[in-house]
């Protein structure tokens, strides 16, 4: 059932998703929007229930959605991108639904990483643009967003990031295995 209306409906349709590897892909980059989505909607009941500010300050939550919203369309392809490159990578006749999930899992943790960077190039380009930091300053700049913005992500998401891709790999692999099975 989930194939057919993967097929009919879905990311099935899209050029060359009948190939494992960018098959993979393609699920990784829908498990990215996938967890995406749920971290913004626990993030909106957040903001709209004013939970957080009572515990910490006003504008950190704030602060969180708007990293977010920078975050994702970075995170998405990096984890096309990885879930590709992974799944070409791995023998394709070795691969089970446990296979799926570990590449799953890696694939959301270098979304994370990727994400990073791309955070990481868009405040360096901001900066460099308007002049406010020498081109030394820059390159140090760039690696300290870059490693503050993995953290960041690593601590507020993570927890959902990595469980969410290794689902998805786990389920995309089976979901070959039965397709090609015919069950």
């Amino acid at each position: 059932m989930s194939d057919s209306i993967c097929r009919r409906f879905g990311p099935g349709r899209l050029p060359y998703a009948s190939r494992r590897d960018v098959g993979a892909g393609i699920a990784m980059a829908a498990t990215g929007v996938l967890a995406i989505t749920i971290w913004f909607v626990a993030t909106g009941l957040l903001l709209l229930t004013d939970a957080v500010p009572a515990v910490t300050g006003t504008n950190d939550l704030e602060f969180a959605a708007a990293f977010g919203l920078l975050f994702a369309p970075f995170g998405v392809v990096a984890s096309f991108v990885v879930g590709t490159l992974c799944w070409r990578a791995v023998d394709a006749d070795a691969l089970d639904p446990l296979t799926g999930a570990l590449l799953g899992a890696c694939t959301a943790a270098a979304g994370m990483i990727g994400g990073s960077v791309g955070v990481s190039l868009v405040l360096t380009a901001v900066s460099l643009t308007t002049g406010t930091l020498a081109l030394a300053q820059l390159v140090v700049f760039a690696v300290v967003v870059s490693v503050s913005a993995l953290l960041f992500s690593a601590v507020f998401a993570g927890w959902l990031i990595v469980p969410l891709g290794a689902f998805g790999g786990w389920y995309h692999e089976r979901a070959r295995a039965t397709a090609t099975d015919g069950n």
